[in-house]
């Protein structure tokens, strides 16, 4: 596991270099301020995410210090970089057991955080775009039309069935508690925290280059149009994290404030801040090894052994060593 990190952390960086590539030539449009400020709130945006996915363990029963959390989920995240969207789940629920959280758990939270992050960005959009970007609506509605087919799913009693079928599928012994309406609601919440943290992120960016309308309306413009960008993305899946659907479509969903060229700097920039921001979470998650928490136990789970934590660890050590010595 840890070449998969190694390769996972070398693929984070390639993605970077060819981001900045693209953005080089005329990131000189926006303002140093407007940029920084833009990427604290993608950070935040990225953070808040783990506080839903913890929000949906703690409903399976696991609870988790927060440091862990933070430690298992954005770790495990760094494996998104890897062509296959499994990884990242593969990895947080082998980290879990490291904190005594079993498998089943571990997966069923990580699995539900994405499909929740489809009818959380639908909504998002939903009650902002009516309002200034009735274009991007008429193409891609059935990035909304895909919300409610996505609530009825996360029903408690559906996703209860339908996890308890893919668990009988891969001859794993069934949750002991499944989720209830409190959780899946509080894992949603976050989610809709984290569209508008990203929604600011966009506004930050798109001011800066003098837009057609401003104050609210502009406001709303940039937390609908990221949303519906995000979902869109997400449900085109043959496209690896929604590259370039994702951009199209801020592009046209942008179209009310600011021209087509314009709008793909902002596409660009955010996707770079985006990953960033991955990298960011990533090296806190490296910095909070250890110290008693690994002996905290979320569960009576499948408990765990050194086995990818340590993995985890060791690739590590040459990254703290080389933050120590700069």
């Amino acid at each position: 596991m840890r070449g998969a990190l190694l390769l996972a952390l070398g693929l984070l960086a390639l993605a970077l270099v060819s981001q900045w590539r693209d953005v080089r030539e005329s990131f000189h449009l926006l303002t140093v301020g407007g940029v920084i400020a833009s990427g604290v709130a993608t950070v935040l945006a990225v953070g808040t995410t783990v506080l839903s996915w913890r929000a949906l363990l703690a409903g399976l029963g696991a609870r988790l210090p927060l440091r862990a959390a933070v430690r298992i989920f954005f770790v495990g995240q760094i494996g998104k970089y890897i062509p296959g969207s499994v990884w990242p789940v593969l990895a947080q629920m082998e980290l879990s057991r490291d904190y005594g959280v079993s498998r089943p758990k571990a997966a069923s939270a990580s699995l539900v955080v994405l499909a929740l992050a489809v009818p959380s960005g639908g909504l998002a959009a939903a009650v902002t775009l009516p309002f200034v970007s009735a274009e991007a609506l008429a193409s891609y509605w059935w990035a909304l039309a895909a919300v409610p087919v996505f609530a009825v799913v996360l029903a408690p009693p559906v996703l209860s069935r339908l996890l308890a079928l893919a668990f009988r599928l891969l001859r794993r012994a069934p949750l002991d508690e499944p989720l209830t309406l409190r959780p899946i609601a509080a894992g949603a919440g976050w989610l809709l925290v984290s569209f508008c943290w990203y929604g600011l992120a966009t506004w930050l960016l798109v001011r800066d280059l003098d837009p057609h309308v401003g104050g609210a309306r502009l406001l709303l413009l940039s937390a609908g149009a990221y949303a519906l960008a995000w979902t869109a993305g997400f449900l085109v899946l043959v496209v690896p994290a929604g590259a370039g659907v994702r951009e199209a479509v801020l592009v046209l969903a942008l179209a009310p404030a600011i021209a087509g060229g314009p709008a793909t700097l902002v596409a660009l920039v955010a996707r770079l801040l985006a990953t960033v921001a991955d990298l960011v979470w990533a090296a806190v998650g490296v910095a909070l090894r250890g110290r008693g928490d690994a002996r905290q136990r979320g569960d009576g789970g499948d408990g765990g052994g050194p086995g990818l934590p340590a993995a985890v660890d060791q690739a590590a050590d040459p990254l703290r060593g080389t933050a120590a010595r700069g």
